[in-house]
């Protein structure tokens, strides 16, 4: 039955990871608007929302070369942007993060304000409750049959995996919040009078 319950766990997580994968490229609106928010700011926005800077949007926070991996954006509608976290290549096609990206983001102006939202992907709604979950009851049953120092451990390397996650999440909030710090000063530039 364990065996059966971690086939089963396997697949709903390769499906997740799928769905994210999908929905994330093929820039599927509801992906970006609907599902659980981490955060939300909003920003004082009085300039004209052009969303043909998606363009100047991207160079310029790709521009920073303190992540190693870059976001993608693409207009959702004519008051939205939807954006993600495209890991980078590293040597030999691996594929490098300077974090783990676990949400999604969306940029929506509205009478003025600019909302930039941090979405959760599928996939870590999903996987942070299974691991959780199976590793706690794993070292029950380690602790059980007497060995407490394996258990020990899996206990350990959770609390490790739970600080990373958390650490992942304050990561994408700063760097989503700095895209909006970036949309206020493409609208301020855009708002001077050229010389």
């Amino acid at each position: 039955m364990g065996f059966g319950l971690g086939i089963i766990v396997i697949l709903i997580l390769t499906l997740s990871g799928l769905a994210d994968t999908i929905c994330r490229t093929t820039w599927k609106r509801f992906y970006y608007t609907k599902g659980i928010t981490f955060f939300s700011k909003e920003f004082d926005f009085p300039y004209h929302f052009n969303i043909k800077r998606v363009d100047l949007l991207s160079k310029r926070e790709n521009a920073d070369k303190k992540y190693k991996s870059d976001i993608e954006f693409a207009p959702l509608a004519k008051n939205a942007i939807g954006f993600f976290d495209r890991p980078g290549k590293g040597g030999f096609g691996i594929k490098k993060r300077s974090y783990l990206s676990v949400l999604h983001g969306v940029i929506v102006y509205q009478d003025g304000k600019l909302t930039v939202a941090g979405i959760f992907d599928f996939f870590a709604l999903l996987f942070v409750p299974a691991l959780m979950i199976s590793v706690t009851a794993y070292a029950v049953w380690l602790f059980k049959q007497g060995l407490a120092i394996n258990a020990l451990i899996l206990a350990a390397l959770l609390v490790v995996f739970v600080v990373g996650f958390v650490v992942a999440l304050r990561k994408q909030r700063a760097r989503f919040i700095k895209i909006g710090d970036i949309m206020i000063g493409i609208g301020q530039k855009e708002k001077e009078p050229k010389a």
